[in-house]
């Protein structure tokens, strides 16, 4: 009988409620409803949260880029980082046995410095880099 009288309760209350948030659009929101749908899924600090892991995995993210060597008419494949900058660059096509002396990176027709990380100079994943002679 106890769990009847309950139950009955509970509904009504939910009807109230119901009723309350059908009302005009200018009335405020009742205060068992949420106010977002961030409200829903996270809680105080939640969002704190979710935003220290977003950045602690952008540490492992990786980028597959080309470099164009336009004097050798080839394209370089790399694997590289966002934090990575352009002296990096030149340190991994070295390794790979392209001299990049005396020549400048570019990409969307802009020079890009050496201390320049690839995440300042908006390269994304599948972006191809030109490596142009420097002509003076």
């Amino acid at each position: 009988m106890r769990g009847t009288q309950r139950g009955n309760r509970e509904e009504q209350v939910w009807q109230e409620v119901l009723s309350d948030s059908r009302q005009t659009a200018s009335s405020e929101p009742h205060p068992c409803l949420p106010t977002s749908r961030l409200d829903v899924h996270t809680g105080p600090g939640e969002l704190d949260r979710m935003d220290t892991l977003r950045r602690s995995l952008s540490r492992w993210k990786r980028y597959h880029i080309k470099v164009h060597l336009a004097d050798e008419d080839l394209m370089m494949p790399l694997t590289v980082k966002p934090r990575d900058t352009v002296m990096d660059l030149r340190a991994l096509l070295v390794r790979e046995g392209v001299t990049s002396w005396k020549k400048s990176f570019y990409y969307n027709s802009r020079q890009l410095e050496e201390h320049e990380t690839l995440k300042d100079a908006n390269i994304q994943n599948g972006s191809v880099l030109l490596l142009v002679s420097n002509t003076r």
